[in-house]
């Protein structure tokens, strides 16, 4: 049987610092807005801190999710289940609010916990009901280790490479809300910093070579062409960092969704006023466009070379503005 607890304390803080996951659930206000639930672990980032408070280091990942609901609305919920030893879960429902690496506060919250490349936040949640229950419905599962990938992942990225795939991935959550937006902008707003930037993001990709020319077609029709000699390197390699691409001379399709992921990582730029961002502006059209529409064929071509052959009808079309 389920039973409520005034505090997370003895057994159950135990059983709680003595887990290797643990899962969190969130939602947005709206009636039609995506609910979410997210694993969390790796050793050593999450803790109780007192009888009414839990709190985790939070690493940069693919989405914001968490983040974006508990800014809207703050409402939580953490679940603990044992995997090993005697059956139990726990849950802690409650109230949680995001201090992030640049806020007031951050250092002496994430003391709490080991080192984590790629960190964005601490999420502190004010805990307003402890409950547990039987878990005889958990599967019993043995515990083989740690991975390190993620860790990996971000220490080569650095702290400058972390927060370019936060400012792509992390500013919006799946329904539009704010998400992860707190990386400064500081550095987009001068030239030097934007081709910091273009020669950061190129230095990722294996075997990048900057395209002389690349364009993204709406339904066959290009509304602006990077032409050879012109002064196009961040766009090129913004989109080419989403589409997983090396520059080479190709034509790829384009899903709604990698275009809204390059808009979002290329608007910081519009922080420096000394360039036009055409690229930005063509991008946004074609957004509007589709979804005027409701719907249509999104292409990118890429010529690395002007000596390349002609790889697509789109590319001679995109070679014909030249």
């Amino acid at each position: 049987m389920g039973k409520v607890h005034k505090a997370i304390g003895g057994r159950l803080r135990e059983f709680i610092e003595a887990q290797h996951v643990f899962f969190v659930a969130t939602a947005p206000l709206a009636g039609d807005g995506l609910i979410n639930v997210s694993p969390r672990g790796v050793s050593g980032t999450f803790a109780v801190l007192d009888d009414h408070t839990f709190a985790w280091l939070d690493g940069t990942g693919s989405g914001t999710e968490t983040i974006a609901h508990l800014r809207e609305n703050g409402r939580i919920t953490v679940m603990f289940c044992a995997f090993e030893g005697a059956p139990n879960i726990v849950r802690l429902h409650g109230t949680g609010r995001v201090v992030t690496l640049y806020d007031e506060g951050y250092d002496d919250l994430a003391a709490h916990f080991s080192a984590l490349p790629g960190a964005r936040a601490v999420v502190v949640v004010d805990v307003e009901r402890v409950s547990d229950s039987c878990g005889y419905g958990v599967p019993l599962m043995t515990y083989a280790g740690e991975r390190d990938l993620m860790q990996r992942y971000y220490a080569r990225k650095g702290v400058e490479g972390s927060a370019d795939y936060r400012r792509r991935k992390n500013r919006f959550s799946l329904d539009g809300l704010p998400g992860f937006d707190d990386d400064p902008l500081d550095e987009w707003s001068t030239l030097d910093g934007l081709a910091a930037i273009r020669e950061r993001l190129g230095d990722q990709i294996d075997g990048w070579v900057p395209p002389v020319s690349y364009g993204l077609a709406l339904d066959g029709e290009f509304p602006y062409v990077n032409q050879p000699g012109g002064r196009h390197g961040l766009p090129g390699v913004v989109l080419a960092t989403v589409l997983k691409v090396d520059g080479s001379t190709a034509t790829l399709e384009v899903s709604r969704q990698q275009l809204d992921e390059a808009i979002t990582a290329l608007a910081p730029a519009e922080a420096c006023t000394d360039v036009d961002h055409p690229n930005l502006a063509a991008w946004r059209a074609i957004a509007a466009r589709l979804d005027q529409n409701g719907g249509g064929s999104v292409t990118a071509v890429f010529v690395r070379s002007v000596d390349d052959p002609v790889g697509s009808e789109l590319d001679a079309t995109l070679r014909a503005a030249w």
